[in-house]
């Protein structure tokens, strides 16, 4: 597989300083040959982006931030990005990591099928209107190590919950291309990203789809495409990101959303 991204933006992660129903049971069909794309296959990491009911993201950050983030963490899942989406008020964005990858069906069964989500999932359910949107992925291995600096967040003191998302500097691109054996990019493309860099823009990841199974199949993951997700943080309002990625696309013909997102308090990648 081509490398959509060319020349890496300097590679940052920052963490908070140390301190339709979901749910169903999983089946264990990992294949540790199935990625076969010049990826790393030490981790897989979900990109799910969900469909609120109209005006009701801040109930449903406030509920999922109070419950599902250490009590999935506890069971060997990280999650380690939270987001809205300026202007939409029904969109939610969220990046959970498993660490284990051949791991991932027993820890979803067990989170789905234990006491937090029994008792707190329903209401997670009633403000939510679709969660099928979800990326199968794991880091390229041109990558640096994708959320290096994620402290789990039982660790965290409470103060670092009160720090808002929408600081200064808290900008997020999800730039998601859809590749058809892409090469790699001219010139133009790693000339933009050395632009963006000198723009405020940090790199936090680079992913690509798994190819593999989808080892808890009662939470559907896209298995008709194969993309690359490139994930970026500008000190501004996004518009430097964005352009570094759409320069990306052009240089390739490949097609791409890009999703402006901003950070909650209690999300790692920012």
């Amino acid at each position: 597989m081509g490398n959509p991204w060319g020349a890496a933006i300097g590679a940052e992660t920052t963490a908070c300083p140390v301190g339709s129903g979901l749910g169903g049971q999983g089946v264990s069909a990992w294949d540790d040959d199935a990625v076969d794309r010049g990826v790393a296959v030490d981790q897989l990491v979900e990109l799910r982006s969900y469909a609120l009911v109209p005006g009701r993201v801040e109930a449903f950050v406030e509920h999922f931030e109070l419950h599902f983030l250490a009590s999935q963490e506890e069971l060997g899942m990280d999650v380690v990005g939270q987001f809205t989406v300026p202007g939409d008020d029904a969109r939610f964005v969220w990046i959970r990591r498993f660490l284990e990858p051949s791991a991932r069906g027993d820890a979803l069964a067990r989170f789905y099928g234990g006491t937090v989500w029994k008792e707190f999932g329903p209401r997670a359910n009633e403000l939510m209107v679709d969660h099928t949107d979800v990326h199968l992925l794991v880091p390229h291995r041109s990558a640096p190590a994708f959320a290096a600096d994620h402290v789990p967040h039982a660790q965290r003191p409470d103060v670092c919950g009160s720090r808002r998302g929408d600081e200064p500097g808290s900008a997020v691109v999800a730039a998601v291309y859809e590749l058809a054996g892409a090469a790699e990019p001219p010139a133009a493309a790693m000339t933009a990203a050395r632009q963006a860099a000198s723009g405020g823009v940090t790199e936090l990841g680079r992913l690509v789809t798994a190819g593999v199974p989808n080892d808890f199949p009662r939470l559907p993951v896209h298995e008709d495409v194969t993309v690359a997700v490139w994930l970026l943080s500008d000190r501004a309002a996004g518009e430097a990101a964005t352009a570094a990625a759409e320069a990306v696309a052009a240089s390739q013909d490949l097609a791409l959303r890009t999703t402006r997102l901003t950070p909650t308090g209690r999300s790692s990648l920012r």
